[in-house]
């Protein structure tokens, strides 16, 4: 004789199994959970910010007197390769400390820029696919004296408040000489 509380186990667990297969749809009206929305974005999002070589102390109309830097910086994703980045980006320049473990000494600038809008987006995105920062002297060009090396500094904070940073040793020669490499 058959155990009839044997075949109403199997009958439930066939049905638990089968309920939970069902729920679990790969078809086109799957909807991703949260969880897995957030991973395939943060596939496309900014994991790394490079301060490009192409950075320099310079005059932005073309006269021997620098009016600020020109920062070039590029978003990178987890894989590379350049990507729009949408946040906060701050920027400082800091007197710089050769052989020193700890290579900022005093500030001398700060420069805050916000990309929140398509404009923003459009007025410093470069064809390069890098972004480009005009950073006008807010302290004025006393501070920063040629023949001098300074950190400068780059932040960006995402929507999120994820922070990204990169440093680059910037070299200001005098009049006349070219950037040590």
């Amino acid at each position: 004789m058959r155990n009839p509380h044997a075949a109403w186990t199997r009958f439930l667990w066939l049905g638990l199994i089968l309920g939970a297969v069902g729920c679990h749809s790969t078809g086109p009206d799957r909807i991703p959970q949260e969880r897995d929305r957030v991973e395939m974005l943060s596939l496309m999002l900014p994991s790394e910010i490079r301060i490009e070589p192409f950075t320099k102390i310079r005059s932005f109309n073309d006269d021997d007197i620098p009016d600020g830097i020109l920062a070039i910086v590029r978003p990178m994703d987890r894989f590379g390769d350049p990507v729009k980045a949408v946040g906060l980006f701050y920027f400082e320049l800091w007197e710089y400390q050769p052989a020193s473990q700890e290579r900022r000494g005093q500030r001398l600038e700060f420069w805050e820029r916000s990309i929140t809008h398509a404009d923003d987006v459009r007025s410093h995105w470069s064809r390069a696919q890098m972004y480009e920062f005009q950073l006008a002297w807010t302290q004025g060009e006393g501070s920063i004296r040629p023949g001098r090396k300074y950190l400068f500094t780059t932040t960006y904070r995402t929507p999120w408040d994820t922070t990204i940073r990169d440093e680059y040793v910037l070299d200001f020669p005098r009049v006349g000489e070219t950037p040590a490499e």
